[in-house]
């Protein structure tokens, strides 16, 4: 289970990146590439912003891997069937997330040939960096965190549309996060409230 919990907090991590910079990804394009990016979370993040993502990466096993976690959407192996099966989505503003096998360093080349530009490029590698406010709150069967949801939603602020999207839509692209608990982010006077509904987060 904690690896589980990893793999979201560091979702949640590059969410909270993403959506930093611009509430609204929807119609956008989010690129990483490199061993590891198709299950760094990165996807996943860019799926719940509203964005479309390409992950690229030779290593065929860990792409079909992601493919069956769910977090990538589709897997092809030419950068013309990714780029077809991106572009629709990315005029309807509607998320994807499509893994290249390929060579990184060719296909980011042939990218820049063809003028595609990301309107985003997450490393994989990169660790964001953790934050106080960041909870997780453990539950023990899915029961549970239906009603840790709904507690979350009943305290974030009315106007706040980035958190309740992180929590309707987590679930849809990440398995590990049917279950288990739930990281988010939370002020110290809505961490009070959800406490008051029955939930404590653990200590971290």
């Amino acid at each position: 289970m904690e690896a589980a919990t990893n793999l979201q907090r560091q979702t949640l991590r590059l969410y909270r990146a993403l959506v930093e910079s611009r509430e609204d990804w929807g119609g956008a394009l989010v690129l990483c590439s490199g061993s590891g990016c198709a299950a760094s979370g990165i996807p996943v993040a860019a799926s719940v912003a509203g964005a479309a993502a390409l992950a690229i990466d030779a290593d065929a096993e860990a792409m079909k891997s992601a493919l069956r976690r769910g977090e990538l959407d589709f897997v092809v192996n030419t950068l013309d069937e990714a780029l077809r099966t991106l572009k629709n989505q990315i005029r309807l503003k509607r998320p994807l997330s499509v893994g290249l096998i390929a060579d990184v360093d060719t296909t980011r080349a042939e990218l820049a040939n063809r003028g595609v530009l990301a309107d985003a490029t997450l490393d994989p590698q990169r660790s964001e960096a953790a934050s106080e406010d960041e909870l997780f709150f453990a539950v023990s069967d899915t029961v549970e965190l239906q009603r840790l949801d709904a507690a979350l939603l009943e305290v974030l602020p009315t106007d706040d549309v980035v958190r309740p999207r992180w929590i309707r839509r987590l679930p849809q692209y990440l398995r590990e996060a049917r279950s288990g608990g739930r990281w988010i982010w939370l002020s110290a006077e809505e961490r009070s409230a959800v406490e008051a509904r029955g939930f404590s987060p653990e200590s971290h």
